[in-house]
């Protein structure tokens, strides 16, 4: 049986695999559609930057939007693939559920990741 951390790192992968993310570096770093839902806001197809990164030791993969428009007291900013619900859906989209639990005004949230090309293109 595989656990929930294995599984989000494997949706991650196909993710970048399936979407050409990939630089020839090996960096993951794109322009995406993103659309969040918390407890009290929400953002709708909003363009932003994007990093994957599996840098750390024993990561299962970290998304990070890599944008300062967004106020990290009312959206989610950093998902660690460990302690998540990641899904890649039809082949179309990163789908990312959780629940902030230090931030009442976050606190369960769901994030669409629509990836529409990498940053060097």
């Amino acid at each position: 049986m595989v656990d929930q951390a294995s599984q989000n790192c494997g949706e991650l992968k196909n993710f970048i695999e399936i979407h050409e993310l990939s630089d020839r570096n090996s960096d993951v770093y794109f322009r995406s559609l993103v659309s969040i839902t918390t407890e009290a806001n929400n953002i709708r197809n909003q363009e932003m930057k994007v990093r994957i990164s599996f840098d750390n030791y024993g990561s299962y993969g970290q998304v990070v939007f890599v944008e300062d428009r967004i106020d990290p007291y009312l959206y989610p900013t950093v998902f660690e693939a460990k302690f998540l619900y990641m899904q890649h859906i039809d082949d179309e989209y990163l789908l990312i559920k959780g629940n902030h639990t230090r931030n009442a005004k976050i606190g369960e949230y769901s994030v669409k990741i629509t990836p529409l090309g990498r940053c060097d293109e």
